[in-house]
């Protein structure tokens, strides 16, 4: 509560070890040359009684009304009698203290609310700004970069493996596509090549979190099949899959071409299934679902992930940051991936979504849908439409 609130209180009150008088009760003169202030030292929300017959009550940690002397207190002694003698018509009833005590009582919790609610909504706005990941990152680039600093030759050696095992692959498979190889080839083999791939796209991701400008970066625009760029991480997931029994099921088609980086925009999908997968269920299903206009794509990932506590939901896409629940079932998450993702999808013009209803699975889960709406390429004869906003 501010002290501006408290310019029309009745009785005396203390308001962070500051004393006041009341507008309608001033402080007794045994009050005003007391040492001991034994009020100011109360924890208790109660009506108390102090040595010398005086009245005080705490309201909250900043205000203490004290200087009042209840006619119909309780308590008698001695002390008291006295007060109510020097006092005389300046005692107070019980009723009017605690009116008073509620009325302050309330202002304190409708004025936090009201602070809540417009901090809250500062903070919304503020997290739903590009300006915000932006600023994340930069805050801690210094640190990021320096654990990521070798993201480059990590880069380089998976590429090394990945072409290495395509050699090994078209030396025993000669002639046929990689697919095709790749079914023929032993587990180890294909297992390595899938393993490369996949180390291959999170390193994207880390690339692009810290050089957001590479999002948009013309020289990487292209025309492709956001269904086909999507439908390859089953692929690449597909040993994990079958290792915790877990099934994707793809739903609705989608034909259209998107336009932008090949890298990049696919992330935003890489980082929802790699979540769904990390944290569904054994046995469950993941669905991949495609909707599509002349104008956009429709994508979604469905499946049972833990629970989304109240106050969660904000911050999921927030760099580093993991749901309570998330955290527990899964100690090796690092929260990097939907922050990744969410990057990307703003840095492109759109946002990713996150609904969790009711509906229960196993283990304590709940159906989750993450949902982004991709942009279509534009016709051929039509100049691209801008993406993002550029520095």
């Amino acid at each position: 509560m501010e002290k501006l609130a408290l310019q029309f209180f009745p009785f005396p009150y203390v308001f962070r070890g500051e004393r006041a008088e009341g507008l309608r009760i001033k402080w007794p003169s045994r009050c005003v040359s007391c040492r001991d202030r034994q009020c100011e030292r109360a924890t208790s929300n109660e009506l108390e009684l102090c040595s010398y017959g005086v009245n005080y009550v705490r309201v909250d940690n900043d205000l203490l009304v004290a200087g009042i002397v209840l006619k119909d207190f309780p308590e008698m002694t001695s002390a008291r009698r006295k007060m109510i003698r020097r006092v005389g018509k300046a005692t107070v009833s019980q009723s009017e203290v605690n009116e008073a005590v509620e009325a302050a009582r309330a202002s304190v919790h409708q004025l936090a609310a009201e602070l809540r609610g417009k901090k809250d909504a500062i903070i919304s706005e503020y997290r739903d700004s590009r300006e915000y990941q932006q600023e994340i990152v930069e805050l801690l680039r210094p640190e990021v970069q320096q654990a990521l600093g070798q993201v480059h030759d990590y880069k380089q050696f998976v590429q090394q493996i990945i072409q290495n095992i395509n050699v090994i692959l078209e030396t025993k498979f000669p002639g046929i596509p990689l697919e095709e190889q790749l079914e023929t080839a032993s587990h180890e083999e294909a297992a390595i090549y899938w393993a490369a791939r996949l180390m291959e796209e999170k390193l994207d991701a880390a690339l692009y979190l810290m050089y957001p400008d590479r999002i948009n970066d013309l020289r990487e625009r292209r025309r492709f099949r956001f269904h086909g760029a999507v439908t390859k991480y089953r692929k690449i997931y597909q040993r994990r899959l079958d290792s915790r029994h877990l099934k994707i099921i793809l739903e609705g088609e989608s034909h259209a071409q998107v336009e932008g980086n090949p890298r990049a925009i696919p992330i935003i999908a890489h980082a929802l299934i790699d979540n769904a997968i990390k944290y569904a269920p054994e046995g469950t299903s993941i669905t991949l679902g495609f909707r599509e206009t002349s104008e956009w794509i429709d994508f979604s990932v469905q499946s049972y992930g833990p629970p989304i506590l109240s106050g969660e939901r904000a911050r999921i896409f927030d760099l580093f940051y993991r749901g309570e629940i998330a955290r527990q079932r899964d100690s090796e998450g690092t929260g990097f991936g939907l922050a990744s993702a969410q990057n990307i999808a703003k840095a492109v013009g759109t946002e990713i979504s996150v609904e969790q209803g009711n509906e229960a699975g196993p283990d304590d889960t709940r159906l989750t849908i993450f949902a982004a709406r991709i942009e279509t390429a534009p016709p051929r004869d039509s100049p691209p439409p801008p993406r993002g906003r550029r520095s």
